[in-house]
């Protein structure tokens, strides 16, 4: 695991550590709130495609934090809820999954029993919460926002049925594992497509440092010095027991180039390249967490497609794939 590891961040050290590259992030102006406030949507609008824009003040953000929800077909009854987390992608103004382009996850959603959130802004976050400001972002408290503060909100707002499962891609995938075994209570089930895991050791500060360097942002301002409790805790192997019983679906493909690549393509060389090697390393990385979430008595369902590349329509097909983990979780 620590060979695959080691290679996943020199190949995205490539991709991710050119000189500038985070440099470019630009923030957004957050409306401030204050630390004592009631976490509260403050303004829900309309979208095309039945998606809704909710404000949401967020005294540990320190601001209002923008998330798009896709209502469950059927309001007639209660449904559960879908957090689907972005990767590292560098957006700070919208989600990836509901590009038509990318993830494409509205017209999946279309017609199913779930409501499903898209939190909105978490690049280089790793949706935690951080023991000292992000030097771009200021004060980074994903955790505590997606653990406490919005749940109440969704389930009141869109009279769910109270249960959750949190999923994500590459980063996302790192992050919904953690918050679903930090939070027990919250996420009855999690789903990572194609998250390189480890954060244990050299190696997984290397590959988290390359996480986090959106924005400029350093592991270290993330969870203060390696070895600490923070970093013990945010261990998705060590956490592994606390999804005992509960349903997980973990995804990735073999590096190999499949049906959604052409040769001819522009760019083609490349994609395969860097997309491949990291996709290979993303499988090694996964199998070692299903093998560890099945030893602590999770329902794993493992999805390793023979071929697909580290690319968004690979993880729209595992979106679908995983479909039954995600319905089993929220009781549709």
């Amino acid at each position: 695991m620590r060979g695959a590891s080691t290679m996943f961040a020199a190949i995205a050290a490539a991709v991710l550590g050119a000189p500038g590259a985070a440099a470019q992030t630009v923030v957004p102006d957050y409306v401030p709130v204050a630390a004592d406030a009631t976490p509260a949507v403050t303004s829900a609008t309309e979208l095309s495609g039945g998606v809704m824009l909710l404000q949401v003040a967020s005294p540990a953000m320190r601001r209002e934090v923008p998330v798009k929800v896709l209502p469950a077909a059927d309001r007639s009854r209660p449904h559960g809820v879908y957090y689907l987390l972005d990767g590292n992608s560098g957006q700070v103004d919208d989600n990836n999954w509901l590009d038509p382009a990318r993830g494409d996850a509205a017209a999946f959603f279309a017609g199913k029993d779930v409501n499903v959130v898209f939190p909105i802004g978490g690049t280089g976050s790793m949706y935690t919460d951080w023991v000292q400001d992000h030097p771009k972002f200021g004060r980074t408290q994903w955790e505590s926002f997606l653990s406490r503060e919005l749940p109440p909100l969704i389930d009141a707002r869109f009279g769910t049925n109270g249960r959750n499962a949190i999923g994500g891609i590459s980063m996302g995938a790192t992050a919904a594992m953690m918050l679903a075994e930090r939070a027990p209570e919250v996420y009855d089930g999690a789903v990572g497509y194609s998250g390189c895991y480890l954060t244990e050791g050299p190696a997984g500060k290397a590959l988290t440092d390359l996480v986090v360097i959106n924005g400029n942002g350093t592991s270290d301002q993330m969870w203060g010095p390696p070895g600490s409790e923070a970093w013990r805790s945010h261990d998705v192997f060590l956490g592994a027991p606390r999804l005992a019983g509960k349903p997980v679906y973990l995804s990735s493909g073999s590096g190999l180039p499949g049906p959604h690549e052409n040769p001819n393509a522009p760019g083609f060389a490349q994609s395969l390249v860097v997309g491949g090697v990291m996709e290979f390393a993303v499988s090694l990385c996964t199998d070692q967490l299903a093998q560890t979430l099945r030893g602590a008595g999770a329902h794993v369902t493992r999805g390793a497609a023979p071929v697909g590349l580290h690319a968004w329509p690979y993880w729209r097909d595992e979106l679908g794939r995983s479909w039954p983990t995600i319905r089993a979780a929220t009781g549709g």
